[in-house]
């Protein structure tokens, strides 16, 4: 393995630059944020993400770990050793997995079409993180994000999202640019509600379609519920008010995924 250069202050520039990106502010100016952990740092290698890599010496007690410094080195990534301290600096686990990275954010050429979610001011990192990568499972192809949703570049999302980030295209937008880009497009929404509303395996969910996941205090805003093309409701048989916004968005896409595939003759659902 070459030799890569070495960090031990924790005030280096480079462990500075890359500290600023836990805030919003310069993650929004720069285009790049900051992940940790093996399998993310992987999956941003696999995506030609990755503009730098911070790790210690712990990392290369595994073959996984020396493998993944071997791509680093040769990619057009610039690699640093640190002591433990200094990697501190850019971790906020608890233990860290002895790697963490500087990476850019992708770039997606957005298609409004087929199955999608539309996240409504979601405020929890776990529940945004737990959206993208149950979209990418329920194979969701764009994720539009509603201002005032917390940041998808955020730590807390994008380990939640376990690198499901890198793979469903998302955008932040206005409420009202979206509304306007589904009545645009004939895509139809559909909003859990209470009222008014039919039980979600009932429904008949067309082809270009997006889900809206509301805030989790506050619900899905009324003008997403004025346009909505379907309401529905997941009957709840104990005694709760509601699910979790991630739960309700799994319940939801699966429903509409298993009706898409019992509709093709070569479906083994």
């Amino acid at each position: 393995m070459s030799r890569n250069v070495r960090i031990v202050s924790r005030q280096n520039e480079r462990i500075r630059e890359a500290k600023k990106l836990a805030q919003k502010k310069h993650r929004d100016a720069t285009g790049r944020f900051c992940l940790e952990g093996v399998r993310l740092v992987e999956e941003a290698l696999t995506a030609s993400l990755v503009e730098e890599l911070f790790f210690t010496e712990r990392l290369l007690q595994s073959p996984r770990g020396r493998e993944l410094v071997q791509r680093a080195q040769t990619s057009a990534v610039q690699v640093y050793e640190c002591s433990e301290p200094v990697l501190e600096e850019l971790t906020d686990t608890v233990n860290s997995q002895g790697v963490a990275a500087v990476a850019r954010k992708p770039a997606w050429e957005l298609q409004p079409q087929g199955l999608m979610l539309i996240a409504d001011e979601i405020q929890d990192p776990g529940n945004m993180g737990a959206l993208l990568r149950t979209g990418v499972g329920a194979g969701a192809r764009t994720l539009f994000v509603v201002k005032g949703s917390v940041d998808v570049y955020s730590p807390k999302v994008v380990r939640a999202s376990m690198g499901a980030i890198f793979h469903l295209p998302h955008q932040v937008v206005d409420r009202p640019e979206v509304l306007e880009l589904m009545e645009k497009r004939g895509i139809a929404l559909v909003v859990a509600d209470l009222e008014n509303a039919q039980d979600f395996w009932t429904a008949a969910y067309p082809q270009d379609v997006a889900v809206v996941i509301g805030n989790e205090a506050r619900g899905v805003h009324a003008s997403f519920r004025d346009q909505a093309a379907l309401r529905v409701r997941i009957p709840l048989v104990g005694p709760v008010e509601s699910l979790n916004a991630s739960v309700a968005a799994g319940v939801l896409l699966y429903e509409i995924l298993r009706q898409y595939r019992c509709s093709r003759p070569e479906s083994v659902l």
